[in-house]
């Protein structure tokens, strides 16, 4: 089988190429001009089942090269103003029914798409205004596949605009669509600003902590456990299904896995609490079920702990 990923310099493509390549797979990395991230792709380069190809999506369909099965993460305006940016989503949909036809070209059999939990669109500032600022987190529903998607960002919104129109594009082509609503991974090599990496590298350094209350539901996935999940969705026959969570089997307080993170690191650091201004898409309430991805057998080898242990290297 042989897996064209695009966006494989980024943090998730960059793993799930040594996933995949793990698995005895051909590999083909489609990564952008001066991408960040490629230098570490160079690494598999004396691998027979590893192709780097250079590519811009905007001109995806000069690709040249024949594969089976398409992950498709590139995607351009992710950084906040880029959120907002409807011109720049618009292109991000147009490069993406492109590549779909680019798949019946190529013969492809299925197309996986990184969707968001963006889509979703659901907020602290909502759940408060329903159930109050006391809420009890096990009394609000987690987020299916067929909750309700009411997105804030443009970003958001041409994910999930996706959703219908790359479905409908790939049942004219006879070309299987996975949907991925893929909710917040961590794990070696993501960025250093992210919550995960900032802890970790200042709790094991016993460095102080500075950190918005982080009142809001949360769910991580760490990376290898994502990557297991993304190869389920390659080989599995997913019957009458299309769009799936990807995501761990636990959610709780954003703040409790800020502590979680400092016991499992034993830190001596301080967690120093400060009052922080909302984003202007609100802040991201997240609460999803997995259970679809379940009944294919998906169960987390790593989980939180499991997966900064791990990532730092912990026994």
């Amino acid at each position: 089988m042989k897996i064209l990923i695009t966006g494989a310099a980024s943090f998730l493509g960059r793993h799930l190429v040594e996933y995949f390549l793990s698995k005895n797979e051909e590999v083909l990395a489609l990564v952008r001009e001066n991408a960040r991230g490629m230098e570490e792709l160079l690494k598999y380069k004396k691998n027979s089942g590893f192709k780097l190809t250079v590519l811009d999506m905007k001109d995806i369909e000069k690709l040249e090269d024949e594969f089976d099965i398409c992950i498709h993460l590139a995607w351009g305006g992710i950084g906040k103003t880029g959120r907002m940016d409807k011109d720049i989503q618009t292109k991000n949909i147009v490069a993406a029914k492109n590549l779909m036809k680019l798949c019946k070209k190529k013969n492809a059999k299925r197309l996986l798409f990184a969707g968001s939990q963006a889509e979703y669109g659901q907020t602290l500032e909502d759940m408060e205004n329903i159930y109050g600022k006391d809420f009890d987190i096990n009394a609000i529903e987690n987020q299916d596949e067929n909750s309700p998607t009411n997105p804030k960002s443009e970003y958001g919104r041409a994910k999930l605009e996706l959703k219908s129109e790359l479905k409908k594009l790939g049942d004219g082509l006879n070309i299987e669509y996975v949907h991925m609503r893929i909710f917040s991974v961590f794990g070696r090599g993501d960025h250093e600003t992210s919550l995960v990496s900032s802890c970790v590298n200042n709790f094991m350094e016993n460095k102080d902590v500075y950190i918005g209350e982080c009142l809001q539901s949360w769910n991580y996935i760490y990376v290898k456990d994502l990557c297991k999940a993304i190869y389920l969705l390659t080989v599995k026959e997913l019957k009458n299904n299309y769009v799936f969570n990807i995501a761990g089997e636990k959610n709780q307080i954003l703040m409790d896995y800020v502590r979680d993170m400092h016991r499992i690191l034993k830190s001596k650091s301080n967690i120093i609490v400060e009052k922080r201004e909302a984003p202007t898409e609100g802040t991201p309430f997240l609460k999803p079920s997995i259970e679809l991805l379940k009944e294919l057998g998906f169960k987390e080898d790593y989980g939180f702990e499991g997966g900064i242990k791990d990532m730092c290297a912990i026994k």
